[in-house]
């Protein structure tokens, strides 16, 4: 028999209910039944695009044109699509994440909540800004409708720069400011979506857009206030086309919860088992969130780092999937995000180096990816046995001639107590260069009434599971 063993759940409460599993890999849904309806792939590699030497972790990246500005450590950077870095200047903070905008007058601005700083392109300066209304601690930056925008910590108020800023000395006014209106939480940061802006608060969320008069000339839009707040800082991120992806809370509720952001509306996309998950970890304030596009897929990688756990979600097919790095299952090391030249770059969050995102790289900067998934239950009141079971990859595909992935095997093991332990690994071919037509078998695997597989691939390939086949009996 064929038994549609892959699902599209996630281990959480019990994994006696379920114990699903994707790491490092997301599913595919095909619009039309074929050969399968369901396949799962290897999520994108990571191959270096510059590194610092550094252990200071990237700060802040911004994108403008065709070059890459990057905060690393006390110094702004400016990198050339070739990966050429410049120095142009230092900050007076050596950690934490730096807030970044640009403005129509060719100036970048970088806030670290102890200065801000502007960047004149066309003549190279980096500057402080010592206006005396500036409001130093702010550290976040926005820039919408030629104003740089900054919430004032530890209130509701926010704070517009004169319209297209260049000046450091002289560009802000302490009467040019707002406040969210509908409750009294604080701004947690400002953010862009489209032709509005969305100011996050702990427990509420409002949308504000540029009316073109008054002091400031923006105005909250009638109806748009979202009773749920920003639970971490860094998890913002627009989504696709014209959404936004957030870890958000629900004081109400007492929960948090990934919220996908269209307009005035939102949409809970955590799912039930990853939702108990997250909200067992200690600490989710510190979160981080990137949103790319590949392969028709649109992702969303959050991170929590204090838990050291990252994970996917693939707008197509509404799935989440678990990332991790390395053979030890470290977090993922993508921390922020940033689209430059048409391609992806994340930076490391450890130390000072800045990656592609690349479909084609089968390793995280020449570490192995480990890809594995856990199959739903197969159980009857009856034990079951298991005479055969087949999987159905692509194989051969691997480019390598010698060393790992010249000759790539994958790994079963099976559990019998609902995938709360595991038996030993079995190893199988998947196959040397070109030959596509391997079979994958382990046969006689015994009697059970209740099986869950795990399958496990750390070959430099790539890895794509199509389905699998059983040979039972009752």
């Amino acid at each position: 028999m064929r038994y549609n063993l892959f699902g599209v759940g996630q281990t959480g409460k019990a994994p006696d209910v379920t114990a699903q599993q994707r790491l490092n890999l997301y599913m595919d849904l095909q619009p039309q039944e074929d050969k399968t309806r369901y396949s799962y792939h290897s999520r994108p590699g990571l191959t270096l695009f510059y590194d610092f030497n550094s252990s200071s972790p990237v700060r802040g990246m911004l994108a403008v044109d065709t070059l890459l500005y990057v905060v690393q450590g006390g110094t702004f950077w400016e990198i050339t699509a070739a990966g050429a870095a410049t120095n142009r200047g230092t900050l007076s903070t050596t950690s934490g994440f730096v807030g970044m905008a640009y403005n129509h007058a060719g100036v970048v601005m970088v806030t670290d909540g102890t200065n801000g700083y502007y960047y004149t392109m066309s003549s190279t300066t980096f500057a402080t800004i010592t206006d005396a209304s500036y409001n130093d601690d702010a550290s976040t930056v926005i820039s919408h409708d030629g104003y740089f925008i900054v919430p004032k910590p530890d209130s509701g108020e926010f704070y517009l720069s004169s319209l297209d800023a260049t000046d450091p000395t002289n560009s802000w006014n302490a009467l040019d400011f707002a406040t969210a209106e509908k409750s009294p939480d604080n701004l947690v940061r400002l953010f862009e979506n489209n032709t509005d802006i969305m100011l996050c608060g702990t427990e509420t969320i409002e949308f504000w857009n540029n009316t073109g008069s008054g002091t400031p000339p923006y105005s909250r839009i009638t109806g748009g206030v979202i009773e749920v707040g920003l639970a971490a800082k860094w998890s913002i991120s627009k989504f696709g086309e014209s959404e936004v992806m957030m870890l958000a809370s629900n004081a109400a509720q007492g929960d948090v919860f990934v919220a996908k952001f269209n307009g005035f509306n939102f949409e809970d996309v955590t799912g039930t088992e990853l939702a108990d998950t997250i909200n067992k970890y200690t600490t989710v304030s510190d979160a981080t969130g990137f949103s790319y596009s590949k392969q028709g897929h649109h992702f969303y990688q959050l991170n929590f780092p204090a838990e050291g756990k990252s994970w996917l979600y693939d707008k197509r097919t509404n799935v989440w999937s678990e990332l991790n790095y390395g053979a030890l299952g470290a977090r993922h090391l993508g921390e922020l995000g940033e689209t430059f030249n048409g391609k992806y770059y994340v930076s490391d969050y450890n130390v000072g180096k800045i990656y592609l995102v690349d479909t084609e790289a089968y390793s995280d900067d020449g570490e192995p990816i480990v890809r594995q998934i856990t199959s739903k239950h197969l159980f009857d009141e009856k034990q079951i046995r298991i005479s055969r079971l087949r999987l159905d990859v692509r194989t051969g595909s691997t480019e390598l001639q010698t060393g790992q992935g010249s000759d790539p095997v994958v790994m079963l093991s099976v559990s019998h107590d609902g995938g709360n332990s595991w038996g030993n690994e079995h190893n199988a071919s998947l196959g040397a260069v070109g030959e596509y037509s391997q079979r994958v078998i382990w046969r006689r695997l015994g009697r059970s009434d209740d099986w869950v597989f795990r399958i496990r691939c750390s070959e430099p390939i790539d890895f794509v599971i199509i389905g699998a086949w059983i040979d039972a009996a009752g």
